[in-house]
């Protein structure tokens, strides 16, 4: 929660691409994941988080 990711990287993700490329983008589980702002359960849930501990 506390790292963002960038988005851009000089390395290939071994994972991300192969598993998009199974998934159906008109499943509306996909769909819906892709309107939801998840900046916002990332921002409410930081305070619970520690860069320190792992906690």
């Amino acid at each position: 929660m506390l790292t963002k990711s960038s988005p851009i990287s000089t390395q290939s993700n071994l994972f991300h691409s192969e598993l998009f490329s199974q998934l159906d983008v008109k499943d509306p589980l996909i769909q819906l994941a892709n309107t939801i702002n998840w900046t916002v359960f990332d921002d409410a849930f930081e305070q619970h988080y520690s860069q320190n501990n792992g906690r």
